[in-house]
């Protein structure tokens, strides 16, 4: 008994029942228990539910990951929204998001289902497919989200977060990057090497997140006592073929130009940058460039791009993490969880002290 006690307690918080009283109310052996507690194969899942159900009923609390086992395979729905699909797309970004996701979800034993949503996506139909496919719990990427978007998705039935935006307005569950703390750091990375002029090369496509990172920027310049010169803040698209583009239109105006810029992300400085040197202007001899994401074409530009890093793969564990946290709790609780961020000094910003 005390052996069988021993290893009970390894994945259960002890509260003062014993492995007999489950047994017996269960109509089960006590190595049964045992053998249902520790996760160990040749139980029948009938059996395994039974023993769940009451050791949850006695009192123990068991962890995130013994729970998702003995829940057998659960789902979780990875919902992808787009609604113009400028920002969300295929790239390394997103590649890595999901990485973490997809790794952090067989951790924990549940299968993922990945479906892609639009702001024509009826929420009654998705209720009833999340319902039909017996889905425990929903991470939506809202990258691409607006705060009327995300209204109708406060009445889903089962635990869901909201992952990559954030909305001050509606209780829910979040996990975001701190675009706050990493447009200010790269600001002020500028301002400490004597950068008085600094534009802003802005998202034509409104997101949450470029919204909080000029935040960031407005921040740091005020800070330092300046106020940002709007003929510095140039709209591009959000593409590298939109942002090239539109910035060889902004350079064909020969309006003045500041000696640095920081960028929503790297995919806006890249085509940013690409224009730039097509028009003979030397980077960062004349214009300094800060990124954002330091996606992995960031080490082969020329020169490599100096950038905010967003450790993507960690993002999504963070979601799945949380997620399975949630289910965890019969009393709901609302949580914001911001990963940091830290910048990474390359090539493609110069002083001028």
């Amino acid at each position: 008994m005390v052996n069988l006690l021993r290893v009970f307690t390894k994945g259960c918080k002890f509260l003062g029942i014993t492995i007999n009283e489950i047994a017996q109310k269960a109509n089960v052996s006590t190595a049964t228990v045992s053998m249902v507690l520790n996760n160990k194969p040749g139980i029948s899942d009938a059996t395994r539910e039974k023993v769940f159900k009451i050791a949850k009923e006695l009192g123990y609390s068991l962890s995130p990951l013994k729970r998702a086992n003995y829940r057998n395979q659960g789902k979780l729905q990875l919902a992808i929204y787009r609604k113009h699909s400028k920002v969300v797309s295929d790239t390394p970004f997103f590649h890595a998001l999901i990485e973490g996701i997809e790794s952090k979800s067989r951790h924990y034993s549940y299968q993922l289902i990945i479906k892609y949503l639009s702001d024509s996506s009826d929420i009654d139909a998705i209720q009833k497919e999340i319902k039909e496919n017996s889905i425990d719990g929903m991470l939506l990427l809202g990258t691409e989200m607006e705060e009327q978007d995300f209204i109708k998705f406060t009445e889903m039935e089962i635990p869901f977060l909201l992952l990559d935006s954030y909305f001050m307005n509606i209780n829910a569950n979040y996990v975001v990057i701190d675009n706050v703390s990493g447009l200010y750091r790269a600001t002020k990375y500028l301002l400490d090497r004597g950068h008085r002029e600094i534009g802003y090369l802005k998202s034509s496509i409104p997101i949450q997140n470029f919204k909080e990172r000029y935040e960031g920027y407005l921040k740091a310049m005020n800070e330092a006592s300046l106020v940002p010169n709007s003929r510095h803040t140039i709209s591009l698209l959000p593409t590298m073929d939109g942002a090239y583009e539109d910035m060889v239109k902004a350079l064909s105006r020969k309006t003045h130009l500041p000696t640095a810029f920081v960028a929503d992300n790297d995919i806006i400085a890249f085509g940013a940058m690409k224009a730039l040197k097509e028009s003979n202007i030397k980077i960062p001899e004349e214009v300094s460039i800060v990124g954002f994401d330091d996606m992995p074409f960031c080490t082969i530009t020329d020169p490599k791009l100096t950038t905010i890093n967003v450790d993507k793969n960690a993002l999504g564990q963070l979601a799945v993490e949380n997620l399975v946290y949630m289910m965890e709790r019969e009393k709901m609780i609302f949580c914001k969880t911001t990963l940091g961020v830290t910048l990474v000094e390359r090539d493609s910003v110069s002083s001028i002290i």
